[in-house]
């Protein structure tokens, strides 16, 4: 019997293998949006199957499908569904979840502000309603569920502040209760962290993010069982929010290098959390690799190969009003509200992804004044440490 391929084998060799009939190695870019209909399509089409065959790009494309091949294998799915952003994906995974458009779903407040708004916003006036608990908090699960919540929504590492999600157990709450298990897991990436494993039921990517790694890509991707994501795949073909071949063409050809990436990614967080650590300028650090962080021993048991993500947060002693003024000191880090990418993004929660947010109620998210969300790239360690160092002790 043949072993199973490691991860970064996987990611180079899963999908599309080149053939003398099809025989580049890299896969050309399809840009057609429409296929010829003959007697071997029309014999599927007949019998209601619209997804095998080549009919319409909006059901289905070639480069689409190739990149879905590769994230299903690297996240240990059945199935992936390639969407034109994240939030895109969300709202299909939700969609799928509640198909009447209504529905109660318990809502981790640990979260991208991006995922609030998206349901207080738009769907909460189509007949969604959210309970939110601390993602930390067992009893609080116990009561958004005894509310009669059907799906739980969590990430498994959260944004900003990198709090580690025990999914085994909310797994197993979620399912005691009769309700579904969905998790944001971008920040971690299948290198990381794989949430079926954990017992999820359904995961969602922002693709955009360390899967393209390059941001020069939008993307979302769903993953889960062939029969769930037979209807995530039926909703997109509704909504025609699939993602463009161009795109995909470069998503799949940054698949190939995740392993590398994240890894990299890893091992510069880790290196610039302990340096941040020793600070007097900085009043907390939050990664999970940080021996003396509070999620340490969790995210020792539930993430992958002593890897513990590539995004950290820090809290400045000068507090909300040092953010900007420490942020410009910088000569590597960006200043760009993303992550995942090759180069060391920073972003300023309370003025980004969280705005408009109480300070009581960034503390329940997980972060306080003066906090700046790290993405780091793959710089070398020593360079990362010297720029952060060197701005703090600018100030």
């Amino acid at each position: 019997m043949t072993p199973p391929l490691h991860f970064s084998t996987l990611a180079v060799h899963a999908g599309r293998r080149p053939t003398p009939e099809d025989p580049d190695l890299s896969p050309p870019i399809r840009r057609a949006t429409t296929f010829l209909q003959h007697p071997a399509v029309h014999e599927l089409t007949d019998a209601g199957d619209w997804e095998t065959p080549l009919v319409y790009s909006r059901y289905g494309a070639p480069n689409a499908a190739d990149a879905e091949e590769v994230l299903a294998a690297l996240e240990g799915a059945e199935r992936a569904v390639l969407f034109a952003s994240g939030m895109a994906a969300i709202h299909a995974m939700l969609m799928h979840v509640f198909p009447d458009g209504r529905g109660r779903i318990a809502l981790a407040r640990q979260i991208y502000g991006g995922t609030t708004a998206l349901l207080s916003k738009a769907l909460t006036s189509l007949g969604f309603e959210v309970s939110l608990f601390d993602v930390r908090d067992t009893a609080d699960l116990t009561a958004a569920l005894d509310e009669g919540a059907g799906l739980v929504h969590v990430e498994g590492i959260s944004n900003p502040a990198v709090a580690v999600a025990d999914l085994p157990r909310l797994a197993d709450q979620a399912h005691r209760a009769g309700a579904l298990l969905s998790v944001d897991s971008t920040f971690a990436t299948p290198v990381v962290q794989r949430p079926l494993e954990h017992g999820a039921d359904l995961v969602v990517h922002s693709a955009t993010k360390a899967l393209a790694g390059h941001s020069d890509v939008t993307a979302g991707v769903v993953l889960g069982s062939a029969a769930r994501m037979e209807s995530v795949a039926g909703y997109r073909k509704l909504t025609g929010a699939i993602l463009d071949p161009a795109a995909a063409w470069l998503l799949r050809r940054s698949l190939s290098t995740l392993g590398l990436r994240v890894a990299a990614q890893c091992r510069a967080a880790s290196a610039l959390a302990q340096a941040l650590k020793e600070r007097a300028e900085v009043t907390r650090v939050h990664y999970p690799g940080l021996a003396d962080d509070p999620g340490h021993g969790l995210a020792s048991r539930v993430l992958e190969g002593g890897l513990y993500g590539s995004m950290l947060a820090f809290e400045l002693a000068a507090g909300d009003e040092g953010t900007r003024a420490f942020v410009s000191r910088l000569q590597l880090a960006v200043d760009a509200p993303s992550l995942g990418g090759v180069e060391t993004l920073v972003s300023i929660p309370h003025l980004m992804s969280h705005t408009g947010l109480s300070e009581a109620e960034r503390l329940g998210v997980g972060f306080g004044p003066g906090c700046i969300r790290v993405a780091c790239g793959i710089e070398h360690p020593e360079d990362l440490v010297a720029d952060f160092v060197g701005a703090l002790g600018a100030g």
